[in-house]
């Protein structure tokens, strides 16, 4: 009987984790992962993520979010909110190794300003 309680618990913090780390609902009319459909205007790059940093006041968005391309070259984004995806969504691709796409605004001063993150 624990045993069986062991595993249900385990597979419902799962699910629970799973829920969390993908919720796009904070985003108005967003579907996660379609930076195409939200953004088409906007230029995007698709790379794998080297480092990302939680804002200190929200831990789910993010300060710093640092990708490399397929060409080797590092963008380095920041954001003013909700992306798509929370910092721990981004951190499992980082351990991963698998790819995200962003979809971004360069600012006046040229810093680069990311508006949406997709799997």
């Amino acid at each position: 009987m624990i045993k069986h309680v062991g595993s249900i618990c385990y597979i419902l913090a799962l699910l629970l984790a799973s829920m969390l780390a993908c919720d796009a609902s904070e985003a108005p009319n967003s579907g996660h992962g379609d930076g195409y459909t939200l953004y088409p205007n906007l230029p995007h790059v698709t790379g794998h993520i080297d480092r990302v940093d939680a804002q200190p006041d929200n831990p789910r968005y993010f300060n710093a979010l640092l990708i490399t391309d397929a060409d080797g070259l590092q963008w380095d984004f920041r954001s003013d909110g909700w992306v798509g995806v929370s910092v721990g969504h981004l951190k499992d691709h980082q351990i991963q190794g698998t790819t995200v796409t962003v979809w971004y605004e360069t600012l006046s001063d040229g810093s680069l300003l990311a508006r949406f993150v997709g799997d």
